[in-house]
């Protein structure tokens, strides 16, 4: 008799991990997707719809590509996580009995926590759907300030609020108005980038500055009114384009299927091979929340999850292959990359490694074309690996 995996999310690490069983397990063992969403697309495509290089309705790939993978793909709301009876119940579907569980949901976001932002023509910088409106607004103002505001920690993929900045930077000189407009970020932390070191955040702070983008270090945002922002330092500043990046909190689920531990904020896992405290469960991605310190925790972003998910994956085939010494178990090892796109065709690298015995590393590597080149590749191989 086969097994039947179920993997809740169909993120980069759901993608990664559901691929990686069905290319190594035969069809007697069942691989399920679930996701309430029709479609993929990556964070990092916002920003090519933010400067024009990508349209919204050409970057979303259907999740129904991965019938053609062999893996069951079904579109629902999940309402209950049962780990005592193993047992996954969604809002139209029968209910799902599993042998092994990966929970890869993501983090959930939302505005509304801040009086007044969804009152007014803002956006959200990490919804692709306002994307193509924020770029309109951005074309048509002729002067003023366009604020873009971190609401708070932890969000996923840190660098990106300082790429739509340096990105938006690009376009405005685009069209000569860069003297008329003003960029400001605004973050509720004493560094930009919390997780990485000193030297990292100063090659930040020497390229956001080269670019007269304007960091205001915390400022914790309280209150939108129209044109005003309200801080809870007591400062007022105006702003014409707002964009936010939202709060993050775990999926409603997660919270009421005893997943999270009582004084707990997010999924706690074993740190190397992701278990979780329940029997046969595992829980990757933004989801979880692995702390390297008091200050310090794995960041939220795709290839930390996707490093998660090949470790869960060669275990669960370990456990089900009749040759164990087949598959032998990889252990996550806390090391991650991305690039951080500069404007004009560049792109700079972020390597990373949080489980490094001296204490974490992350370099941040001169913006070059070759690592712009590289991000694009990036996406179009795991576009065709996983869909």
């Amino acid at each position: 008799m086969g097994k039947k995996i179920i993997i809740l999310g169909a993120g980069f690490g759901g993608l990664c991990i559901s691929n990686i069983l069905r290319k190594n397990l035969d069809h007697t063992n069942d691989i399920i997707v679930i996701d309430k969403k029709d479609s993929f697309m990556m964070g990092l495509t916002n920003l090519w719809i933010l400067d024009g290089r990508r349209r919204l309705e050409n970057s979303k790939i259907p999740l129904t590509n991965l019938k053609s993978k062999g893996i069951t793909f079904i579109q629902d709301e999940i309402i209950k996580i049962d780990t005592k009876s193993k047992i996954v119940k969604t809002l139209l579907h029968v209910d799902q009995s599993y042998d092994f569980l990966v929970i890869a949901l993501g983090a959930e976001m939302s505005t509304n926590m801040i009086p007044g932002f969804n009152l007014h023509n803002n956006f959200n910088l990490y919804d692709g759907e306002s994307i193509p409106s924020l770029r309109k607004q951005i074309l048509s103002l002729e002067k003023g300030k366009i604020a873009i505001v971190i609401m708070g920690f932890p969000y996923k993929c840190p660098p990106a609020p300082y790429e739509s900045a340096l990105i938006i930077d690009q376009i405005i000189r685009n069209f000569d108005r860069r003297n008329q407009i003003d960029i400001d970020v605004y973050f509720p932390s004493i560094l930009p980038l919390p997780v990485v070191g000193e030297q990292t955040n100063s090659k930040l702070i020497f390229m956001l500055k080269k670019q007269n983008v304007n960091l205001f270090p915390n400022y914790s945002l309280k209150e939108v009114h129209h044109y005003n922002l309200e801080f809870h330092n007591g400062q007022k500043k105006e702003y014409d384009i707002l964009a936010g990046i939202p709060f993050h909190f775990p999926p409603d689920v997660i919270k009421k299927s005893g997943l999270i531990e009582p004084k707990g904020n997010w999924i706690s896992v074993n740190k190397f091979t992701l278990e979780t405290r329940f029997k046969d469960v595992f829980a990757i991605g933004d989801v979880t929340e692995i702390k390297i310190n008091d200050i310090i925790a794995v960041p939220k972003a795709g290839i930390f999850a996707e490093g998660q998910a090949r470790s869960v994956a060669s275990q669960i085939l370990h456990k089900i292959s009749k040759c164990s010494q087949e598959y032998p178990i990889l252990e996550f090892d806390g090391k991650g990359f991305c690039f951080m796109e500069t404007g004009n065709g560049k792109a700079g690298f972020i390597d990373t490694n949080f489980y490094n015995s001296d204490g974490a590393i992350t370099i941040l590597k001169e913006p070059s074309t070759t690592y712009y080149k590289k991000k694009i590749n990036f996406e179009k191989h795991r576009i065709k690996e996983w869909l």
